[in-house]
């Protein structure tokens, strides 16, 4: 591997980067010295396994630059600065046709000197450091890049070592574990996952062509992933609307090309609980992919549909056939109710969403009054047809869900 040479490396220990020459040498050192010895402190680093993180911060310090790490798909992997904007995979592409560091521009504006960062012939992503860089700055970015391909190495070997074991895991949390709750809880917790503090599982799938990015996105991410196709299942604790929007945008910059989507379940505190938790996530999931242009889905916002996931299948479909029998056949009377209730009876409203003609909307409301017996913009009404309506579409998805 011709990049994971111990390139730089000075007989004995190297001195700490930035750390002033012996007196007692009585020679100045070189500048090639000094980028040699924080070469081999980054690489160090990297085979202790400190990860990206310590790598890029090292590297900031010294360069008083902030720092950042993009995937091969424009994904951010680390930063230094916190930041998240990700570059298209073209621009990526055009970075690693360079043979040396170019400046680059990311969606939030950001200037930087990005070099491509190879383990073999395997691409391993752009670092970036932010511009203005001279010539100083350059060489270290440049003797930064040996660690970043030796971290990723080692994270593509541990991901390998544990992939199985931690699908296991997760699939004994999806669908109820055999072993006892404790066990199961110390088991986790050597994967970092505390069953025993509020969590939620969460799922997340994948509509484009860049399956194996995919696979590969899912295996670098910190918490035990289960991977099948085009889903990947996990378990989150902490502020988890900001997880899961910090873990959707990083694996959508990975991939690219195509949709990430995001769910979760409720918040559990019992591992005896998570397997509900699970089953719920992939329930929102399915009520996602029916909202056009979103992209993430918690069971806390549900609404209504948070309380009716705890009513048995067979009592909705009688509340359903209840309230919408007559009309249960009409697709587009459904289609018109729904629109007329979200709008409160707006006929242009729901003309222009529907793309039909004012009389038309008129006339399909005409026959829900007749069909229903009853006006649906009448109070109570109103409320059990939307609760039927919201009832109806999580029947749906319970019928399209995978089993």
């Amino acid at each position: 591997m011709d990049r994971l040479s111990a390139e730089g490396e000075r007989d004995g220990r190297p001195a700490r980067p930035g750390r002033a020459p012996s007196r007692a040498s009585g020679r100045r050192a070189t500048p090639a010295a000094g980028t040699e010895a924080f070469a081999a402190g980054l690489n160090e680093l990297a085979l202790g396994g400190d990860g990206w993180r310590s790598i890029l911060s090292r590297l900031s310090e010294e360069t008083g630059k902030a720092a950042r790490l993009i995937g091969v798909h424009g994904g951010v992997f680390s930063a230094t600065d916190g930041g998240d904007a990700t570059m298209s995979p073209a621009e990526v592409a055009r970075v690693f046709a360079e043979p040396e560091p170019v400046t680059v521009k990311l969606q939030d504006g950001w200037a930087a000197r990005a070099l491509a960062v190879w383990a073999g012939q395997r691409r391993v992503g752009l670092l970036l450091l932010a511009e203005p860089v001279d010539a100083r700055v350059l060489d270290y970015l440049k003797a930064s890049s040996t660690a970043v391909a030796i971290e990723a190495v080692r994270r593509d070997a541990a991901a390998t070592a544990t992939a199985e074991t931690a699908s296991r895991l997760i699939d004994e949390l999806r669908f109820g574990a055999l072993r006892g709750t404790e066990e199961l809880t110390r088991t986790a917790a050597r994967f970092g996952l505390r069953l025993d503090e509020p969590h939620a599982a969460a799922v997340f799938a994948y509509d484009g062509p860049n399956r194996r990015t995919w696979s590969t996105a899912l295996s670098w991410l910190e918490m035990p992933v289960r991977q099948e196709a085009s889903m990947g299942w996990t378990v989150l604790s902490g502020e988890l609307a900001r997880e899961v929007a910090r873990i959707r945008v990083r694996l959508q910059g990975m991939v690219g090309e195509g949709t990430v989507l995001a769910a979760t379940g409720p918040v559990v505190q019992d591992p005896r609980e998570t397997a509900r938790s699970f089953r719920d996530a992939e329930t929102v999931l399915g009520l996602l992919r029916r909202k056009q242009g979103e992209t993430e889905l918690l069971h806390s916002d549900l609404g209504l549909a948070q309380l009716l996931l705890a009513v048995p299948a067979d009592r909705l479909r009688a509340f359903v056939e209840q309230q919408l029998g007559p009309i249960m056949d009409r697709p587009e009377l459904i289609l018109t109710l729904d629109a007329w209730l979200a709008t409160r009876g707006s006929r242009a409203t729901v003309a222009e969403l529907l793309h039909l003609h004012r009389n038309s909307v008129g006339y399909r409301v005409g026959q829900l009054r007749q069909l229903l017996g009853s006006d649906p913009l009448d109070p109570e009404t109103a409320h059990r047809l939307r609760t039927a309506l919201t009832a109806r579409e999580l029947l749906d998805v319970f019928a399209q869900r995978s089993p």
